[in-house]
């Protein structure tokens, strides 16, 4: 199957384009984003992906992070990190803009992104949860293997 579920009752996994569960199932680490007060660091050398770092091969985006959490309005551009758009301003309902959420805290954070079981309608290919400390575990947090060239 390319697309879709095998039963389509809101209880079942989904595929979209041969990747099962692309968001919804569990939050997704994302290895080389950290995040220290509202600022993301970001890191293209996977040799030395680290949590709770934020200097060396970690370097800050061009803007900060909104400091509060709802669904995206807008979202930062930095022309050195052209592919990373984090939200930059929240707030209205799932229908403005970009029907999807963001949310932050103070402190050393990582980068989850996708959404979780636990959350019903909240999440998607833009929701970034920014809220957990690197040592937090629960069910809904996992990570998908990936390959890179």
């Amino acid at each position: 199957m390319k697309s879709g579920t095998l039963n389509n009752d809101g209880k079942h996994s989904m595929i979209y384009r041969g990747i099962e569960d692309i968001f919804g199932n569990i939050w997704q680490y994302v290895d080389g984003i950290n995040v220290k007060d509202y600022q993301a660091f970001v890191n293209y050398n996977p040799e030395s992906y680290v949590s709770d770092t934020f200097s060396g091969d970690y370097k800050p985006v061009g803007y900060i992070n909104s400091k509060d959490g709802g669904y995206i309005l807008k979202l930062g551009y930095d022309a050195k990190n052209p592919l990373i758009s984090f939200a930059t301003s929240v707030g209205g309902d799932r229908l403005s803009y970009i029907p999807d959420f963001y949310g932050g805290y103070l402190g050393n954070r990582i980068a989850l992104i996708g959404g979780s079981y636990l959350k019903g309608q909240e999440c998607g290919f833009w929701y970034w949860h920014m809220q957990n400390y690197s040592s937090q575990a629960y069910t809904s947090i996992g990570a998908r293997l990936l390959r890179y060239a």
